[in-house]
Formats: C-alpha cells, structure tokens, sequence
C-alpha cells in the first residue's frame, strides 16, 4: 500500500514517458501531428506550454489554409474566458461561412468537435453545405447541426445510422465519417446501437470504414453484456497492426476512451513503434496516440 504522498509521485512518474513523447511532438512535428499531440496533452489535463507553442504556430502559420483551422481549435480549447474563445471562433466561423472558402471542410468539422451549431447564426449558408455534393463537408455540418437542439441531434444520428448500411465500396469515407461522428455524439439507443453494431460486424475487412464503425459501436455500447460487444472489441485490436495511421490512430482512440489494463501492450507495442509505417511523421502520430491512450487507461486503473 503506497502512501497518500507517495501515490501521486508514483503515477507522475509512471506518466512521464508518455507525457513526454507528447511534449517531443509538440515541440518537433510540424501541422497536424502537432495539433493531434497539443490536443492530447490538453485531454490529459498536461496543457503547460501548449498555448505559447500555437501562439507561435499562429504568428507564423495563421494565414496557412487548412492548417489554422487546427491552430485555432488548439487555441479556443485553451482560452483563459469566453471572450478569448470568441476570438478563434469567429474565425472558425467566417472560414466556414465563406462559400469559395479553402478550409471549409476543415472549419466544420472543427465546429462540430467543439459541440458548436452553425445552423441558427447561418441557416442559409448552412443549408447550403448540407447539400454540397462534397461529402465531408456535407457530413461534417451535418455533424455540427446536432448541437442546434435535441430534435435535431436525433435527426443527425438517424441520418447518421442510415449512411452505415446501403453505401458502394467507393462511398466508404461517407461510412467513416458517419461512424467517427457517432462515436463522438454518444448516446444512441438500444435499437440505433444494435444497427451500428450489426453494420460495423458485417462491413469488409479490407475497407478503411470498418475500424470507425467499430471504434463507434464499442464506445457508445449502454449494454456491456451484450454479446456483440466480444467480436467487435477483438475486431477492433486487430488494427493494432493496419497499413495506415488513420486505422492504428483509431483504435488506440477507442481504447483511450474505453480500455482496460489488458489493452496495455498492444498500446505499448505502438507506443515504441515496433511495425513502423513508410512515414515518420505518420509513426509520431500514431505514437502519439497510443501515448494518450495508455496515460487514459492509467488514469481509470489508479
């Protein structure tokens, strides 16, 4: 039995080669790898020196499309007060207002990530994206339109549930999109969740999609005795070893917000990047994933 002082050194000292691989990344990968590292530190509540690192980034990249959408998700994540906030919103918000915009995209799934509607400020424009023949943008406002009111957050996640099932192999982004999207909503019915569980299990092995319908289906389970619940968490490990960093980057996600001990050496396998991928920058990201995992983990085991 360790004492009440020498717990919490104990688990700073248990954390600190995670906390500090996240602070390398910070610190020395460049764009979206950066973000992804920055918004790990903030989630395991190990923010120090984040906000000065993408101020920077916002000195010198703020007029780099795309990318300073994810400064900006950094920065109102890490705002001091609600008008500090306002200040990276709003830019979130013009970049998505602006019909001809180059980061679109981006700036609505950002919206949708930070629970933030566009619908009631901007109906017309925001209809509009809901019908673009460009499916993630579509997908993404759509996202972000379930946190207008409770009416429409179910409309979302039915509309959602439907995208899983009747799509061509060559539709499969529209599929991950509609999964990650559910993962991130929660709260889903027994009949939605036994659809989304039923949809992950029967989707082909060799398409992308199948790792975010599964990554949904276990972290938005009410039932954990469901016997669904055994393949799609075995399914799910498999991916420890996928060809690209979005499935491996998935799945350690998943078992952030769900895992146990057991999960632990597959998560310290990518943790110490023992099947590399072609690209660095890639391997820090997904390491960078497994890092907030298993400091996730290790918070709910202590």
């Amino acid at each position: 039995m360790f004492s009440s002082i020498e717990c919490p050194a104990q688990q700073a000292a248990q954390a600190e080669p995670y906390l500090a691989l996240l602070r390398k990344v910070l610190h020395e990968q460049e764009e979206w790898v950066k973000v992804h590292a920055a918004e790990y530190l903030i989630w395991a509540g190990h923010a120090e020196g984040v906000k000065a690192e993408f101020l920077n980034e916002e000195e010198h990249h703020g007029n780099k499309p795309q990318y300073r959408v994810g400064i900006w998700r950094v920065l109102a994540q890490l705002a001091e007060n609600e008008s500090e906030k306002l200040v990276w919103l709003n830019k979130m918000k013009a970049a998505f207002l602006d019909p001809n915009g180059p980061d679109r995209i981006h700036a609505a799934e950002t919206l949708a990530k930070l629970r933030i509607s566009p619908l009631a400020e901007a109906p017309d424009v925001t209809s509009e994206a809901l019908k673009s023949d460009v499916p993630a943008l579509a997908l993404y406002t759509l996202w972000a339109t379930a946190f207008d009111s409770p009416n429409q957050l179910e409309k979302v996640k039915m509309e959602l549930i439907k995208n899983l099932t009747p799509l061509s192999d060559s539709e499969a982004p529209i599929k991950s999109i509609s999964a990650y999207a559910l993962r991130q909503l929660g709260g889903l019915n027994n009949r939605q969740w036994q659809q989304l569980a039923a949809a992950a299990l029967h989707e082909q092995e060799s398409l992308s999609a199948k790792v975010f319908m599964l990554s949904a289906a276990w972290l938005t389970a009410a039932d954990s005795s469901d016997i669904k619940l055994v393949p799609i968490k075995s399914g799910l490990l498999k991916y420890h070893s996928a060809k690209t960093k979005g499935e491996r980057s998935e799945m350690a996600m998943a078992l952030a917000g769900k895992g146990g001990t057991e999960d632990l050496q597959v998560l310290t396998d990518l943790f110490e990047n023992k099947q590399p991928l072609a690209d660095a920058a890639a391997d820090y990201d997904v390491m960078a994933a497994a890092a907030f995992a298993i400091l996730e983990i290790n918070k709910r085991a202590n």
